[in-house]
């Protein structure tokens, strides 16, 4: 028996096909709080910008939604990272995985620009007070904030812990914390942790994402990498679940 050889989509067709999905990101609908055009500052901590997460995935779509204008217009980004480390490193780190046309190379150098590093540990309160001034030098103490936890499972609970004491947004602005899997090592430290997460930020605050789910080329759906079960289980949970009465995250959630 005879198999069609797959197409596979050329590099090309993909960015473009993606950049189309990124685009439509920006009429989705927002509870009112992304203020795409005004001067509200934005800040998005990468915790973890050491890392091959953060190297690898975060910063080149940072990157990518930073060049297609997808970001509201007054964002900073902030690294934060035990190791000892400048924006040109993190740059050099990240560099491989950017995909940066000729024509795009003075808004990449935008980019990097508005990005800025603090060292610090993930269990010292210290280093998130510290943390906190460099956020409110950028934003003036007014700023959205979005920390995005590149990070093993293993220092959730003290990261948490620290963003609350230290990092929230002050007066009507807003905080939000998103969370990579794995979601602790088994069900029992899964449910430790969504409980610890319960007990301080509200569910609006939080986002429990799977990378994988964003992956750019579809066509190694099939292959077994990883915890690709795991993988496959959340988009069976998307194709299988009922239809949300709209595209908010909250009515999505319901429905898986």
């Amino acid at each position: 028996m005879s198999h069609r050889p797959v197409k596979r989509i050329s590099s090309e067709v993909g960015e473009e096909m993606l950049s189309i999905i990124r685009q439509s990101l920006k009429s989705c609908h927002t509870p009112g709080e992304v203020n795409w055009e005004g001067t509200t500052p934005h800040i998005f901590v990468v915790m973890g910008a050491s890392g091959d997460l953060a190297k690898k995935k975060t910063y080149p779509t940072l990157w990518l939604l930073f060049r297609d204008k997808l970001l509201p217009e007054n964002t900073k980004f902030i690294g934060y990272a035990r190791s000892d480390l400048t924006v040109a490193d993190v740059r050099k780190k990240a560099d491989p995985w950017m995909k940066v046309k000729d024509e795009e190379q003075e808004r990449f150098e935008e980019f990097w620009k508005l990005n800025h590093y603090v060292k610090g540990s993930y269990d010292t309160r210290r280093d998130f007070e510290l943390l906190e001034k460099e956020i409110a030098k950028l934003g003036g103490g007014r700023a959205n904030r979005l920390f995005y936890l590149a990070l093993p499972p293993s220092v959730y609970e003290s990261v948490s812990t620290f963003l609350k004491e230290c990092c929230m947004a002050k007066n009507e602005s807003w905080t939000r914390i998103i969370i990579e899997k794995p979601f602790g090592r088994d069900s029992t430290t899964s449910e430790q942790l969504s409980t610890h997460l319960a007990k301080l930020f509200t569910e609006d605050e939080i986002y429990r994402i799977d990378h994988y789910l964003g992956k750019e080329m579809v066509q190694n759906l099939m292959t077994l990498r990883d915890v690709m079960q795991n993988h496959l289980i959340q988009i069976l949970c998307l194709l299988a679940m009922e239809k949300p009465s709209s595209t908010s995250a909250d009515d999505i959630r319901d429905e898986k």
